[in-house]
């Protein structure tokens, strides 16, 4: 699913790995940060800021850096590297310049030199982890094996760093999913990884399809982050997966509830509302889908999936209204799967009908969708007269009567007329030719049956009825 992707590769901010500075630092850092980010990077519009920060940290390496940053994450590049070149002026023990510098390059396309800029952050701060993991994720895409070797001279210089999460995270960031988790998983307790590693490390695990350890992943998240709102999301997504639809409802509402800033999907949606309708809670998964329209307002899906819910909960007419509208929206777009799909929700209220009267006329619904296949989509006419005819049988299963008749020669029509028959297609003609034949014979009209019955014969040569109706005199 295209919402997972987002999911893995969102997970990281250019600022999350950033080398630590003092709190005093930090809070102007993130004064100056808001500064620059509202204003967009605009230097003019910050120079007051910029001036008043510059005569307090002029020499700070760590404070140079933080501006820096701020203007990168502006995503006013050349002033980012105005100020990551005089944090490596002033910082001599200190990765955040280069760092920064290294962050900027990357957010240019250039690797080389974001490589590059990281190995001189290992030399000039060894203790620093960011830059040796920074290295690896870039270098990885051109040289794993050095990536690695990178990230193994990070554990010797310090053995207490959780390096087999770093490589799990290069890995990810670098779309090498199943090589990611080759490395998640040596790590033994994963609660003590950082919430933005754990994370990745759920979602992975979601994308390759093991969903109880994605689930028991965001479970450790949501206890040591709480404040980390998507755990919920992972969460959601892998119990709906496994079914536990009531464990994906919790997920759903705490996810919903957060506090945070993150942004909801239509797959939020669309999972918590699977998860409502399975646990028989129809209008609070209409009230889900519903939401899907605020956050993607293009998705055509939306009455559809409506439709569908209110199916399921066996209230069919709030269902086939939905569905009138789904089709208004899809216009020129409409497919034989949307008629089919429409013919499926008139079934299961016939299924349903608790009167003769009101199954028949869902049947006869139901039927009216073949017809508009048959009639709008010549490669899907077979499959929709066949639709037909076994619906009308449905109505009245009395062959003698023969409400499908017409279906059924309509049917042998268009199977005869195809020149390399599947074995699908020679099923279809035998039930066919057998309803025809059986037909006439209950009717007295034995020329017609035999003619049917030959037929059969002819692709069925032990059939019993066939052979029955051939031995009539």
């Amino acid at each position: 699913m295209k919402t997972i992707q987002y999911l893995v590769a969102g997970a990281m901010m250019l600022s999350i790995s950033a080398p630590s500075m003092a709190q005093d630092v930090k809070s102007q850092v993130t004064a100056i940060t808001k500064v620059v980010v509202d204003a967009k990077g605009d230097v003019n519009a910050t120079k007051a800021q910029v001036k008043d920060f510059m005569k307090a940290n002029k020499k700070n390496a760590e404070a140079l850096a933080g501006l820096g940053r701020a203007f990168l994450t502006a995503k006013n590049y050349e002033q980012a590297k105005v100020y990551a070149d005089m944090a490596m002026k002033f910082g001599k023990n200190d990765a955040a310049g280069y760092i920064l510098r290294g962050d900027i390059a990357s957010a240019e396309d250039n690797g080389g030199e974001a490589a590059s800029y990281y190995e001189m952050a290992t030399q000039q701060a060894p203790q620093e982890p960011s830059a040796y993991v920074k290295y690896a994720r870039v270098y990885q895409k051109v040289d794993p094996q050095g990536a690695v070797a990178m990230l193994e001279k990070l554990r010797s210089v310090k053995p207490d760093y959780p390096v087999d999460a770093a490589a799990g995270y290069m890995y990810s960031s670098n779309n090498q999913l199943k090589s990611a988790m080759n490395y998640y998983n040596k790590v033994q307790d994963p609660s003590t990884l950082e919430d933005y590693i754990l994370f990745d490390y759920a979602s992975t695990a979601y994308v390759l399809d093991e969903f109880e350890k994605a689930q028991n992943l965001a479970d450790a998240g949501i206890h040591k982050y709480p404040q980390y709102s998507s755990f919920n999301r992972i969460g959601l997504f892998a119990a709906d997966k496994q079914k536990k639809y009531a464990e994906a409802v919790t997920y759903g509402k705490n996810l919903f509830a957060a506090t945070d800033t993150i942004k909801y999907t239509a797959a939020d949606y669309s999972y918590y509302a699977d998860a409502l309708i399975n646990t028989g809670d129809t209008q609070a998964a209409v009230d889900a889908y519903k939401k899907i329209s605020e956050v993607d307002p293009e998705n055509k899906e939306v009455n559809k999936l409506i439709a569908m819910a209110y199916s399921k909960g066996k209230q069919f007419n709030e269902a086939v209204a939905a569905y009138n509208k789904y089709l208004e929206v899809m216009g020129d777009e409409i497919t034989y799967k949307d008629y089919d799909s429409f013919a499926d929700i008139y079934l299961e209220q016939a299924e349903a009908a608790t009167t003769d009267a009101d199954k028949d006329a869902a049947y006869k619904n139901a039927a009216d969708m073949y017809g508009k296949i048959a009639e709008k989509f010549d490669y899907a006419a077979i499959y929709a007269v066949n639709k037909q005819a076994t619906v009308y049988h449905l109505i009245n299963p009395d062959v003698k009567a023969g409400i499908a008749l017409p279906y059924y020669k309509k049917l042998v029509e268009l199977v005869e007329a195809k020149a390399d028959k599947t074995d699908s297609d020679v099923n279809k003609l035998a039930t066919a030719y057998t309803y025809l034949a059986v037909h006439y014979i209950q009717n007295d009209k034995k020329t017609e049956a035999k003619h049917w019955a030959a037929k059969l014969l002819e692709i069925r040569p032990d059939d019993p009825n066939a052979t029955q109706i051939m031995n009539i005199k």
